[in-house]
């Protein structure tokens, strides 16, 4: 019997792995490969090619994308040549590989694949991570997107659809569907989950405060160090655990800045720097308290990590982290930047364990099934059904994919 697949090409900017990469390998992880037949087209640097091979999906070799918002004129040329690379050899592998949908996981990977596509017939879904910020070039990027009618967008919150589209009318071009996870991969802490503490030495009995993403200035992680240092003298059994990495060259100056904020006696002791960790699970069944101090988020899929662990979590009323977290509900938050605020609701729930648990249990229970993998899964496939049912040009394919050269 003749396959009716749909092949979909799947393209990241990058090989290095932060939260967008981590939704593409769940993307094409819990694909239908009854209805699509993936195949994904990322730079060799970086974890992603691994993650995504791992999974049993076909992965080619892309040029990265180097391109920051800025007006230095030697980096825009770097920028207009690593780009020009990237969508000469992307328009080459989608001439071979013939997909009936093209997703670019990311704003970058968006322009590549609608440049690369001009002339064409094809369908590029931009899958928009990120929060446009006020500039010009942003403005442009909007722009171009809207008109390319070819071009439909996933955001992964409202507030970052409203964002992208500005005040353009995209209308029914736009999807939001908020990420999602493996709930099963964070199962509900039980009495005694303190087997990190014990091997980084805490006490049993120490309220332990995460923060768990990459390092960036973004996070907010100095301000929360200030903010855990100004209430380290009034709950000494406080300890603050940060994992993640740095991602990006440009922010390990961020780093050795933090490493610098915590030495101090009484606070250095106190502060654990985890590096990237493989089971976050294992963070999250020890810590009370997950803060995400975010000066801006698009979505903060760790917040739903943090809840089906039974974890409680505190963040900061940014992006779409509002779409997720309900004050004094499932959940609280604080203005970004006040860092007074922040010191206070660290130390007040420190001293309501009684309040921690019934709100964790709340946003178990209440909030994570809306973001279950299945249920974001289930909404992509319904977005890419409905882009094939409205374009007659998206057809199944009857070859399978062979070796990209």
């Amino acid at each position: 019997m003749a396959s009716v697949q749909k092949r979909i090409v799947y393209l990241n900017h990058t090989g290095q792995v932060s939260g967008a990469e981590r939704v593409l390998v769940n993307m094409v992880k819990r694909l239908d490969r009854n209805q699509f037949e993936p195949y994904v087209l990322c730079p060799e640097e970086g974890e992603l090619s691994q993650l995504v091979t791992a999974e049993g999906v076909p992965c080619a070799s892309a040029p990265a994308v180097h391109a920051r918002f800025t007006w230095r004129i030697d980096k825009l040329f770097k920028t207009a040549l690593s780009l020009s690379k990237a969508i000469f050899d992307v328009r080459r592998r989608l001439s071979w590989l013939d997909p009936d949908l093209v997703h670019a996981n990311t704003l970058r990977a968006g322009l590549v694949a609608s440049l690369a596509a001009v002339g064409t017939d094809r369908i590029i879904i931009w899958h928009v991570h990120d929060i446009l910020p006020k500039h010009p070039l942003s403005a442009a990027i909007r722009f171009f997107a809207w008109l390319s009618r070819r071009t439909q967008i996933i955001a992964v919150s409202q507030a970052t659809a409203t964002a992208f589209c500005g005040r353009l009318p995209f209308r029914d071009r736009v999807r939001v569907i908020p990420n999602g996870t493996d709930l099963n991969a964070f199962p509900c802490k039980e009495p005694g989950s303190t087997q990190l503490k014990k091997k980084l030495g805490i006490p049993e009995d120490a309220f332990l405060i995460c923060a768990v993403g990459q390092i960036c200035a973004r996070k907010g992680l100095l301000e929360l160090l200030e903010a855990f240092e100004r209430i380290h003298g009034a709950v000494p059994e406080m300890h603050l655990a940060i994992a993640g990495k740095v991602v990006f060259v440009h922010e390990e100056k961020y780093f050795e800045s933090l490493v610098r904020a915590v030495d101090a006696p009484g606070v250095s002791e106190r502060v654990h720097f985890l590096g990237e960790i493989r089971n976050v699970s294992s963070l999250m069944q020890a810590a009370d308290l997950l803060v995400l101090n975010s000066r801006e988020e698009p979505f903060g899929l760790v917040l739903v990590e943090a809840m089906s662990s039974g974890t409680p979590v505190l963040a900061t009323r940014v992006g779409g982290i509002p779409e997720i977290v309900k004050d004094s509900e499932n959940g609280w938050l604080i203005e970004k930047s006040d860092t007074d605020g922040l010191s206070k609701k660290m130390l007040e729930l420190s001293q309501r364990r009684d309040m921690l648990e019934k709100t964790a249990h709340y946003a178990r229970h209440e909030t994570c099934p809306q973001f279950s993998l299945e249920r974001f899964q289930g909404r992509l496939h319904e977005f890419y059904a409905e882009i094939a049912a409205k374009d007659k040009s998206v057809i199944g394919r009857e070859q399978s994919i062979g070796t990209c050269h």
